[in-house]
This record gives C-alpha cells, sequence and structure tokens, in this order.
C-alpha cells in the first residue's frame, strides 16, 4: 500500500471470519493510522515573540544536532554568542507539545532529548526554543 493511499477496512464478512481480540486489533490499529494521517505538514515553532512554520518531514529527516543549528541559524541574536578568543554556539532546548498524548506526562510543554528526535518530532504540533547563554560573570 503506498503512503498516499487510505487503508481499508476489512468487509464485515471479513471480520466475522476473525476472533473478536483480533478483531479488536485491527480497529484499533486502523484507528491509530487514521489519526497519525491527520498530522498537519508542519510544525510551528516559536522563538521569544517569533513564530515561523517549518515543514514536518524535514525536520525529521535531519538530526537532532542539524536542527539544533537550523535554529540557531533562523533565531539567534548577537546577545546569544558567547565572543571571546573562540566563539560558542549559544546553549539550545528545544521544547514540544504533542499532538497525540498518553498520559498526563505528555501534557503541556515538555522538553525533548536528542535520542528519538524523528519520532518525537513527527508527533509534535508546536516546538519552543529556549537559548541558555553560556555567558557567566566572575566574581572575586
Amino acid at each position: 500500500m503506498s503512503r498516499f493511499t487510505s487503508p481499508s477496512r476489512p468487509s464485515e464478512s471479513q471480520l466475522q471470519a476473525l476472533p473478536a481480540d483480533v478483531v479488536s486489533a485491527i480497529s484499533i490499529l486502523h484507528q491509530f493510522v487514521t489519526s497519525a494521517q491527520l498530522l498537519p505538514p508542519q510544525v510551528i515553532v516559536t522563538c521569544r515573540n517569533e513564530r515561523r512554520a517549518f515543514g514536518r518531514a524535514a525536520l525529521q529527516a535531519m538530526s537532532y544536532r542539524k536542527a539544533i543549528d537550523l535554529f540557531i541559524h533562523r533565531f539567534a541574536t548577537k546577545d546569544d554568542w558567547w565572543i571571546s578568543e573562540f566563539r560558542y554556539k549559544p546553549e539550545v532546548s528545544i521544547f514540544a507539545r504533542f499532538y497525540r498524548l498518553h498520559g498526563e506526562e505528555d501534557d503541556g510543554m515538555v522538553q525533548l532529548d536528542e535520542k528519538g528526535w524523528s519520532e518525537l518530532v513527527g508527533n509534535a504540533v508546536k516546538l519552543t526554543i529556549v537559548f541558555t547563554s553560556l555567558k557567566f560573570t566572575v566574581t572575586t
């Protein structure tokens, strides 16, 4: 089946020949596939007061580190960089609001980890980018 065609439901006669637990599993799987197709192709990314739309497939195709570099390029200001004899990139945290929730723990904004980036961003509706400064002051 191509990813652009919708899955067809088994006919009533096919379902009657299957055990009830198999019919239930097929129904749950069909609902999952149907809801997965409802995700919009865009992910809204917010940093400070700026909002941009990014393609979901493009974000999933890149690594977490590439996404960080993209967000630094798009959103960082000169105040986010630490300039000394070396130039340090700003530290970035990415928070997501998920489309499909699986309990209380993934309700609201949740910080994303580098591991599983592709799967996580595939279920994200909104990303929020937060820059944390590497700058520090030395007190004597």
